[in-house]
């Protein structure tokens, strides 16, 4: 039987079909992003000034940041709630038509009147050759913290939105996001009574009792070890590396590591998890919340921890084959990349 990491088709097949029916929540910075096409085959000198202008010929709007990892998980289970809050700006409005057309509930986001909705809008230029170049990103995001008022409000609507859920994610981006220091101690109560999976930039080591899902330079910059050290790690190094973090946290420990696939440190037990080997051309934006919203989905259905991990690396690894957008990988194509890479073992 063809298998991957222990993985077989039928244990994918039964694991996809528990994840359509849970409840799953996500709370965390959610973002909108824009693609602007220009093409500049149709740029004319302006006569006001001595620039060549952007003809916009097609716009596009996704969700980005947290509200990537939840439009995964959308496309993969019927029930996500989303956590979070934006402004009363025309990005918000358009972020919350993006959540409505992938399905997702927005009654717990909290809109702020004058507060700036996060933004990722990225001008790409195509010419003759008709390929897009992306242009500098504009970024739209908050530089002041959320008033108390806004705090209270969102960690209401948490407790209201995992009442009964079965796995709660966590995207800790933004300084000044949605995740406050009193946001994040509420967070860490809930992990103590249910599945709650983290992926945050530069705060991981502040959640406890949940499954932090770091990358390699995430992992090393808490730990104040060079960018670089994961990347260069042995087994061992990485395994003690793992503990230090498990020491610090009392959380189990998913660590992504690229190419060179996955390790796993769950009640003082290490797993791992190889890589798959995806040529180029790619686009690994939106890379992390993929695995972040297959494995934690997973986990959700008491999948075996290997068996997890290799769903979140098929499904990032089919994320990063869709260029200029942040993909999501749905249930056929994790099926289709499966029977690929599986192997008679």
């Amino acid at each position: 039987m063809k298998q991957l990491n222990g993985l077989n088709e039928k244990i994918l097949n039964e694991t996809l079909d528990k994840i359509e029916n849970i409840k799953a929540v996500l709370i965390g910075d959610i973002c909108l992003d824009v693609y602007w096409v220009a093409d500049m085959t149709k740029s004319v000198l302006s006569r006001e000034t001595p620039h060549f202008p952007l003809p916009v010929v097609e716009e596009r709007m996704s969700l980005g940041a947290g509200g990537n990892a939840a439009n995964n998980m959308a496309t993969l289970c019927k029930n996500v709630s989303v956590v979070s809050v934006i402004g009363s700006d025309w990005r918000g409005v358009c972020l919350k038509n993006c959540l409505k057309n992938s399905g997702i509930n927005d009654e717990y986001i909290v809109t702020v009147k004058d507060r700036i909705t996060n933004a990722y809008c990225k001008p790409m230029r195509k010419g003759f050759l008709g390929f897009e170049v992306e242009d500098p990103r504009l970024d739209f995001e908050s530089y002041s913290s959320i008033d108390e008022e806004t705090e209270d409000k969102i960690i209401k609507n948490l407790y209201s939105a995992t009442k009964g859920a079965d796995v709660l994610c966590v995207s800790d981006q933004f300084e000044n996001g949605c995740i406050t220091k009193k946001v994040r101690q509420a967070i860490n109560e809930i992990a103590k009574n249910m599945l709650v999976v983290v992926d945050s930039r530069s705060r991981i080591s502040e959640y406890k009792n949940a499954f932090l899902k770091p990358n390699e330079i995430e992992c090393a910059r808490t730990l104040n070890l060079n960018d670089d050290h994961l990347t260069k790690a042995d087994e061992i190094e990485t395994e003690r590396t793992l503990k230090e973090l498990y020491n610090q946290t009392n959380s189990n420990i998913c660590l992504t590591l690229g190419k060179k696939g996955v390790r796993v440190l769950k009640d003082d037990k290490i797993y791992s998890c190889i890589g798959l080997k995806v040529e180029d051309p790619i686009d690994t934006c939106g890379a992390g919340d993929c695995f972040l919203s297959a494995f934690s989905l997973s986990l959700a259905v008491k999948s075996e921890i290997i068996h997890a991990s290799t769903i979140g690396n098929l499904a990032s690894a089919i994320s990063i084959k869709k260029i200029n957008t942040t993909g999501s990988a749905s249930r056929q194509e994790i099926l289709n990349l499966f029977n690929k890479e599986a192997k008679d073992e």
